[in-house]
Order: structure tokens, then sequence, then C-alpha cells
């Protein structure tokens, strides 16, 4: 599968845990964006044309692609087609919404070119939890845009809604009731993700001044809490951190978690293509002046995966997902066999199952699972 990602950097506030390549802008720098970004699109076809054409999937992310205004948003679908993408007969096309910036009246718009599958990012419903990690919605803000969604579901559109656990000050009651109320809203699909402290970011300067703390001992509770709770309503964890009803699940996640093949388009989007990673420049303003430039692909940043990191990282992505790892697979291409010993101590802990040729993680194997593929790898 090939799989499109576009990335829109731009957000109301940047919170406080984000360490992605995003920006809060005036609305001025909306139209210039949209203007490279058609450029970028240009000079991608000629390196990439299979790419456009023959696209299986379109993920718009960020940032807050719904920041953007809906005749900017119509520009950026018009280049897609313009550059050969066939919106229409996309298997999957994905765009976030943040709840400040989810209307009415934008969910049509983005229906009408060609969004079939709606991400909604919650984090939590508490206000003072969302105070806390800096997000720019309120409870309200996000009950309203989950009512939007909410209506305009049936069998051709779905959403999904992110949440986040292991928050500073946040119980396991807290996120029990945040999943609860979420389910009342009946998205097709959930996807939750401890907290991670990443390095230079607000967040990780308030804990490291002590004045925030958080218990990294709730997340075995709250992650146990969130899986239990979601399969007793019918949804089944296909990824470590992704749980959706029967069929729902996202093909463009899961392209990226079989290795298939992505084109990044934007600010530090990434790409996978002939088994080389790389991307654009991550601050806009290189990407801007890149663009200019004519894209030069000597300007990407590039990782060439060599045989050991191909072994991780098959390994490593396999075992996120629910139907686990093909060993005899993993041998065939790369001469490589999972030490017997490992496999059969974490069998024996009921932490890794076996069903022919796959293993994959049961039980409280899913807590181990970084600690289950160092073992498994070279």
């Amino acid at each position: 599968m090939r799989g499109l990602y576009l990335h829109v950097p731009f957000c109301n506030k940047v919170c406080d845990y984000c360490d992605f390549s995003v920006l809060a802008a005036p609305e001025r720098l909306y139209a210039e964006y949209v203007d490279l970004l058609e450029h970028e699109m240009e000079y991608l076809h000629l390196q990439f044309p299979d790419f456009f054409e023959k696209a299986e999937t379109l993920y718009i992310g960020g940032g807050t692609p719904s920041q953007l205004p809906i005749p900017l948003l119509e520009k950026i679908f018009n280049a897609l087609q313009k550059n050969g993408v066939r919106i229409n007969k996309l298997q999957e096309v994905s765009m976030e919404f943040n709840p400040e910036s989810c209307s009415m009246e934008k969910v049509y718009a983005a229906k009408d070119f060609g969004v079939k599958r709606f991400s909604l990012g919650i984090q939590t419903f508490n206000q003072e939890l969302l105070k806390t990690i800096g997000r720019s919605h309120s409870p309200q803000m996000a009950y309203d845009a989950l009512k939007i969604l909410n209506h305009i579901q049936n069998n051709d559109i779905q959403f999904n809604a992110d949440l986040m656990f292991m928050l500073p000050n946040q119980t396991l009651e807290d996120f029990k009731q945040d999943l609860k109320t979420l389910l009342e809203y009946t998205p097709s699909h959930i996807s939750f993700y401890g907290l991670q402290i990443s390095p230079r970011t607000m967040l990780e300067s308030k804990i490291r001044r002590g004045k925030l703390f958080v218990d990294e001992s709730l997340y075995a509770p709250m992650y146990k809490v969130g899986v239990e709770l979601l399969e007793a309503h019918g949804f089944h964890r296909y990824e470590v951190s992704n749980f959706a009803l029967l069929g729902k699940e996202s093909l463009h996640n899961k392209n990226y978690w079989c290795r298939g093949e992505y084109l990044g388009i934007g600010p530090g989007a990434h790409s996978f293509i002939n088994k080389i990673r790389f991307n654009a420049p991550m601050r806009y303003s290189h990407w801007k002046s890149w663009i200019k430039n004519g894209c030069p692909d000597t300007l990407y940043e590039k990782d060439i995966l060599d045989r050991n990191a191909e072994i991780l990282e098959e390994i490593w992505l396999s075992l996120r997902q629910a139907e686990g790892l093909d060993i005899k697979n993993l041998q065939r291409k790369y001469d490589y066999e999972v030490p017997k010993k490992n496999l059969i101590q974490w069998y024996e802990k009921g932490f890794l199952g076996f069903n022919k040729d796959k293993i994959f993680l049961t039980g409280d194997g899913w807590l181990f699972m970084d600690q289950i593929v160092n073992d498994l790898s070279i």
C-alpha cells in the first residue's frame, strides 16, 4: 500500500507537551503556506509520479489542519487532484480536527472535499487537566465537536478521537471517566496514549523544576483499565494504542506499521520509499527557502536503513500490532532467527503467544513491549 501524508504546521496554540514541527502563526501565513505546498507537490510529482497516481490513502495531519479556512482547504484538495491524486478512488481519506476549530460548516466542507475519516484531538475532558497541559479548547468545545461528528457518522463516514493518560495530577478515575464520556458519542475508533515528556518542551521544563509531577506508576493500571473498558464496548486493540470497531481500523496507520511506503508533503513531513526514510526541512522558514530553491533532494534529512535496523524495525512495528510478527517471514527476508531462549522466556511468563509461524503480545506483554523487542532483536 502507498500512503500520502500532508502536514499542516499551524496550531491555535502550541501545547505544552508538543515537540512536533508546529507553530502558532498569524493567519496571513496560511495562504503563503498553501502556495508553497502547491509548489512542493509539483516538484514531488515530478520526482515520484507513481506515488500521486497510485496512492491508496491520504492523511492530513498536523498541527491542526482544521485551523485552515475552507477556501484554503479546497485549494489543497484541488492541488492534490491536479497532481494526479484521485481523491474519490482512495481507500481512505483522513483529516485531523481540534475541538476549537471543528464547526459543522468545516466538517461538511471537508466531507465534500473527500474526507471520510475524521480524527479529533481531545486528550481529556477535565478542564483543569486541559489547562495543565496547555490545550486551548474547553470541555464544552469537545462535546460540541463530538456531537457534530456523531451526527455526520454513517457507513461511509467514521471518526476517531484521541485521549491521553498519565497526565500530571490525573487519577485513574479521571482517565476512566474520560473514556466513559467519549463512548457516549459512539466513535468507531479510539486512540489513547501515555504522556511522553519530550525534552525542551514547556511541560518538561515545569516537571524538571518541580512545578508539576507525573506519577509513572499509574501507567500500567491506566492502560489496563482503558483496554478492559474499550473491549467491553466492542473495540478491539489492533495496535498498542489504537482500538477500533470491526472493520474501522485506520488503513493509513496500518500501512506505517506494516512498513509500507508513504510520501510526506509539508514542513518536516516524513517519507519512506525504497527502504530510505527522509524528510524535508522541519522549520517553516527553512522549508520555505527549500521550496523556493526547487526542493533539492540534497537537503533531505535521510536515514538509509541497514540490515540490523530493518530487523529491529520489523520486529518492533509487527509486535505493536495484535496480529504480531511472522518469524518465518523474518527469517526468509533477513536470514535472521529470533533467539528461541528469549521467546520461551516471554512465553512462559504469559507475555507472548504463538499461532503457527506468528508470535504476538498477550496479557501484560503489551506493557513490556520495548523490553521484549530488545530481547528478540540483534
